[in-house]
């Protein structure tokens, strides 16, 4: 198929300019506060995220492999492996020259662009505009689901997007110019959306699986109308044999495509294996820190529970209700901001799959008018509707529910017969995620739709169309869709007293508590934020989770029954000196006090009870009120001191 060329202003320059700008509004106002707070809810998950960017370098300049750290799950330390590897080597390269937040900010943005890129890229590919594929790239890559899922909740693996239009892109250019540059491409691309987040890896494979379907389908249609007769023997025998020839030449058809198709991947697959086996056995280790207790069921072939209980089998094993996967089809549709889906799950995660009325307005009119369209249009108009739709149906789950509100849903056609029957589509423990192939599929149809509208249009005319349809698209997302919006910042200030102890030469490590947020279950994230400063160990997993050794002891127990009012006694403060001594023996020295976590009375109960037991704590200005845990067998009788760490008024 012959591709146009495009002028200069329309080709990549407009785009990059164009969606630089929509960055910036879709993540307003990261760009005001860029050095000062980071891009995120303060309860979401990117803490831990940004904390295991910054730990994997760490590592590496120590030339320590990432693999054990003591740094966490004091006193044990476990083995982790951060999911998030792509991310990581971007964060190595620019923590070399800018903080943390700056460096996370600059993370989310320039990924946030590449996604606009890569799908404009795609876009211009299959329409052959690439005017009208603008709006493709603001579709895609500033979609609700990103700005709600990757960025505000900070679950930055699935931040890359842009990976999965640049594999498809090369996977169907390897198909039309049988280059075996595209093929290495394709298979190149593969290995960087694998490495970057194994979903969209997983993804990639479903997807060569439906092209090759559709390319099957479409060489068994091929023949001709279909001739259906039935009445008599020799009609059976007829429409059998014509049905067989079909399918002969289809299977015939689809060989070349066939090896293409398996070499690009097992290419990807080859370079992407040691990651995965490495992966593989860290989370199957129950010395793992993040779900130890999984451990033992996880194999490379079949684990259920890898990521969580979201699969049929725990549909099955504890009913519908077992099955949490925040996807519904009001949610489509339905703009308003207090329409989010929030959920708790390790932190406060919130998930928006509202596909935006531009886009789907734009391809209900490239369908209407599609008698208008040529030939490989209205083939690839069907090819991409039928994609759209099918993985926007995965992204349901096992069970199709219509709203929140639903208690119940119905069979998905689709997802028993994919997890039963299609290779590691069991291991997809949130197919919510899916959302990211029909946000792709969307944008392409919607870019039919725009360049159909702007067919009787000047050039000039048609390019400012064009720019001002995939800004209307952003601006539906910030200001109507169900995604947070002007987006959610927390602060990247430090407390002193962190940077004080990082000047300690001396080796322990510390107890921030509360373990969990006023009125919630979550651990504050803000806790492993904080530790790439003080470089301390702490007794807290990246699931939330507090050491089983430290959860365990009786000081804590008894700081725990102080903080929600528990009456004093003789017993509680023998059982206090003796674990404070159990944890000095561990390895921690201080219980740091966040009194903006602790409400109400909590605070002075908690002193209450330490004061006696441990002397006076330090206070600092900041907030913190921090004890050391001293090993003597009477009360600290000086004051203004806690450990040698001076009382900041």
């Amino acid at each position: 198929m012959d591709r146009p060329r495009f002028s200069w202003l329309e080709g990549w320059p407009l785009a990059t300019v164009l969606y630089l700008v929509l960055v910036v509004v879709a993540t307003w106002p990261v760009a005001q506060v860029f050095t000062e707070r980071f891009a995120g809810d303060p309860y979401g998950d990117f803490w831990k995220h940004a904390w295991g960017h910054w730990w994997v370098r760490d590592s590496l300049l120590q030339g320590v492999l990432p693999l054990f750290c003591g740094l966490l799950n004091a006193p044990a330390g476990g083995y982790l492996f951060v999911a998030d590897p792509f991310n990581c080597l971007v964060m190595g390269l620019l923590l070399s020259v800018f903080p943390l937040v700056t460096a996370y900010n600059l993370l989310i943005l320039g990924n946030l662009w590449a996604g606009c890129m890569a799908a404009w890229a795609l876009a211009r590919h299959v329409v052959r505009s690439a005017p009208a594929a603008l709006v493709a790239g603001a579709v895609y890559g500033l979609s609700a689901y990103v700005l709600a899922y990757p960025v505000t909740s900070g679950v930055t693996e699935t931040l890359n997007t842009a990976w999965i239009p640049l594999c498809i892109l090369f996977m169907h250019r390897s198909l039309e110019t049988r280059s075996f540059r595209d093929l290495l491409l394709a298979g190149f691309f593969f290995f960087l959306t694998t490495f970057s987040c194994w979903y969209y890896g997983q993804f990639m494979v479903v997807y060569a699986a439906f092209l090759l379907a559709a390319r099957g389908v479409g060489a068994f249609r091929a023949g001709g109308p279909w001739r259906w007769r039935w009445r008599t023997w020799r009609q059976r025998e007829a429409l059998l044999e014509q049905f067989r020839s079909r399918i002969s030449k289809a299977l015939l058809d689809l060989l070349d495509p066939l090896f293409r198709i398996v070499a690009g991947l097992a290419l990807g697959a080859c370079l992407v294996f040691p990651y995965a086996l490495v992966f593989q056995l860290v989370v199957s280790d129950p010395a793992n820190i993040v779900m130890p207790e999984k451990a033992p069921s996880r194999s490379l072939l079949r684990f259920q529970d890898f990521l969580g209980s979201n699969s049929p089998w725990s549909v099955s094993a504890r009913g519908v209700r077992g099955f949490h996967n925040h996807t519904n089809l009001l949610g489509f549709f339905l703009p308003g901001k207090g329409n989010a889906t929030v959920t708790v799950t390790i932190d406060q995660l919130t998930r928006v799959h509202y596909l935006g009325w531009v886009a789907l307005g734009l391809a209900i009119l490239a369908w209407r008018r599609r008698e208008s369209l040529d030939e490989d249009d209205r083939s690839a108009q069907g090819y991409w509707l039928a994609a759209g739709l099918f993985f926007l149906v995965l992204s349901l789950g096992p069970v199709i529910t219509f709203s929140d509100f639903s208690s119940h849903g119905v069979f998905n056609p689709f997802y028993y017969p994919m997890y039963w029957l299609f290779p590691m589509f069991h291991k997809l423990a949130i197919p919510f995620r899916f959302l990211a192939l029909s946000l792709l599929a969307l944008g392409i149809l919607a870019a039919l739709g725009l360049r159909r509208l702007s067919a009787g249009l000047s050039r000039w005319d048609g390019l400012g169309l064009s720019v001002l349809v995939a800004g209307a698209c952003v601006l539906e997302v910030t200001l109507l869709s169900p995604a947070p919006w002007p987006l959610p910042t927390s602060p990247a200030s430090v407390p002193v007293f962190y940077e004080m102890v990082a000047t300690d030469p001396e080796e322990y490590g510390l107890i921030d508590y509360p373990f969990e947020r006023p009125e919630s279950l979550l651990l504050p994230g803000e806790f492993f934020y904080y530790q790439t400063v003080h470089h301390r160990p702490i007794p807290y997993r990246t699931s939330g989770v507090l050491s089983p050794e430290v959860a365990r002891s009786s000081f804590m127990e008894e700081v725990r029954n102080a903080q929600t009012g528990a009456e004093h006694s003789v017993s509680a403060g023998r059982r206090l000196r003796e674990g404070a001594v159990g944890l000095r023996t561990m390895g921690f020295r201080y219980l740091v006090l966040h009194t903006d976590l602790l409400v109400g009375p909590s605070l002075g109960q908690i002193e209450e009870a330490l004061v006696p037991i441990l002397g006076e704590p330090a206070r600092f200005a900041d907030g913190l009120v921090v004890f050391e845990l001293t090993d003597q067998s009477e009360p600290e009788t000086q004051t203004g001191k806690a450990g040698g760490v001076s009382r900041e008024e």
